[in-house]
């Protein structure tokens, strides 16, 4: 019973990690400015996946590549239409707004080249 209670419609059918690509030159690196932790490096493939934490907010990025200016990439996130069950459980809102998966990551294949 308290799994039904303290969940909701995005925290059931949705993971609270979103998969994001990222494609580019060889050895671009991606930072998380809040931290300044390197958080993945694009390989001899020129792609590289990574998992961000859903958020309400939009996701702030630094790619940084020897020789180059550091390029900032936001993350934008937007409103998960899975939330709209909730009409049918209203507390299932409170609970997808405190754990961010009310949004989703909008663009989930970033090119860096442009």
């Amino acid at each position: 019973m308290s799994i039904v209670c303290f969940c909701s419609c995005s925290t059931i059918f949705t993971s609270s990690r979103q998969h994001i690509t990222f494609t580019g030159e060889e050895g671009s690196k991606i930072y998380d400015p809040a931290t300044n932790v390197k958080i993945a490096e694009i390989k001899e493939d020129h792609t590289t996946n990574i998992s961000l934490r859903k958020s309400l907010n939009d996701k702030q990025l630094v790619i940084k590549k020897e020789g180059k200016e550091p390029q900032a990439v936001i993350v934008e996130s937007k409103f998960n239409n899975t939330t709209l069950w909730n009409l049918l459980f209203w507390p299932g809102f409170i609970i997808d707004l405190a754990t961010g998966q009310m949004n989703k990551y909008d663009n989930t294949v970033i090119n860096l080249n442009d």
